[in-house]
Order: structure tokens, then sequence, then C-alpha cells
């Protein structure tokens, strides 16, 4: 089983970093062959992809490209066909989030964040104010940051200050459907991947359920639908 990453960070709050840098984003699907992507036919030209294109702004000409063949799709008993498009989706924007320089680990994206800190330090310094106000510098990335992609992306980046009261259920319909979903997601999983999910949730709050923190409940959720593409892939080799 091919090994994931213990600080991997899901294409989902990647592109919630992307947004919070380019609040016009956009992203599209869609499906070409290989020829039209440009690769030769004999590394696979004739194949289909599902292919993600980023435009950082409305005026960009070129797009951010990433790309999945259809092979990797593979859908578990039950499961229907859309189910294995939409994780082709998002394997494709992972990959064109990396080209776009926005990392799939913990360590890398943090010092993407340390990074956009240091920018804001040195431009309140150019402005005339201290880079300790308390309406410039870091406080102000981190609650842009919480705002924009939710208290999982801080956790995985180290920078959860716990400033904004942010990470509770809005009701308990609201968490009694999500931890219906998370169980039969994890039930769908062959025997190996779903103990990896098992250890993941005991690593996390000690298998503590219903999971009261929606921030660790989204971060489960993730694991598990990355298992879910690593089994579709497995299944495929």
């Amino acid at each position: 089983m091919a090994q994931i990453a213990e600080d991997y960070v899901s294409p989902s709050v990647r592109w919630g970093v992307l947004k919070q840098d380019y609040p016009e984003a956009v992203a599209e699907f869609s499906e070409m062959t290989g020829t039209e992507l440009g690769i030769p036919a004999k590394f696979g030209g004739d194949d289909h992809y599902c292919v993600a294109q980023i435009l950082l702004r409305p005026t960009d000409e070129s797009p951010i490209v990433g790309y999945k063949p259809f092979s990797d799709a593979k859908s578990n008993k039950n499961d229907h066909p859309s189910d294995a498009w939409n994780i082709l989706c998002t394997k494709a924007l992972g990959r064109a989030l990396k080209r776009a320089g926005y990392a799939d680990t913990a360590g890398e994206m943090k010092l993407i964040v340390q990074y956009k800190q240091r920018n804001a330090e040195h431009d309140a310094i150019r402005g005339g104010s201290s880079p300790d106000s308390p309406d410039v510098d870091h406080e102000h990335i981190v609650e842009g940051l919480t705002e924009k992609i939710g208290v999982e992306a801080m956790e995985a980046t180290g920078y959860n200050d716990g400033l904004l009261g942010v990470d509770k259920w809005e009701s308990d319909e609201e968490m009694n459907e999500a931890h219906t979903e998370l169980k039969e997601m994890v039930n769908k999983l062959p025997p190996g991947y779903a103990d990896s999910a098992r250890e993941a949730h005991q690593k996390l709050n000690g298998r503590q359920w219903p999971i009261m923190k929606v921030s660790q409940y989204n971060a489960i959720f993730n694991t598990v639908t990355t298992l879910h593409a690593e089994a579709l892939a497995e299944m495929e080799e």
C-alpha cells in the first residue's frame, strides 16, 4: 500500500490557502486526451484524462494545469461512477496546486505561511507601522486564513492559535449527518486501508466518537478521502 505522509495536507486545504492569496482564482475540470495535453502517443497520448485548470486572476491567459488519467479511477462496490470522477478531480486539482507552488505537506506549507508573515511585517515597517501592531503582522494573516480555510488548515501548518472560536458544530443534526457519512466512507475501505483510517483517528484524539472538534473531523475526513484514492490506485496497479 502506498504510504501517505503523516503531515499530508489535502487539496481542499491548499485550495483554501491559494484563495486567500488569490481571491478571484477559479478552478475548472474537464476531460481531455493526452494528445490535447501535449503527451506523446507512446506515453499515454491516446488515453483520456481528468484535467484541472486554475486561473489565479480573471485576466490570466494561461491556466495552471494538473491532470490524472482515467485509468486511476475505479469504483468500489455500490459506488456511483461519479464518485470515481470526484476523486479524479481532487487528485488532478492536487497536482495543479503543486504546480502553483502549494505543496502537499504541512512542513512545506508552514514555510509558505511564514513567508507571508514576513512579507506582512516588512510591509508594515515600510508603511511606518510597528510590526507588532495589532492591526498588522501575523495576527491578520492568522485570522484571514482561519476565516477562509478553517481551523484544519491552521492545525496542519502549526498556526492554530485558537484566536477564533469556530471549532464547533453548528448543530447536533449537522454533526450526526457528518459522522454518518464518515462511517459509511470508512466501511467502504478495504481492510488494510480501514485500519489506517482507525490508526489516524487514534493518533488524533484517541478515537473519540463523536468527534466534537470540527477541525479534527475535517482532518480525519481528508485522511479517509485520501485513503480511498490510494485504494483505487492500488486496485488499478
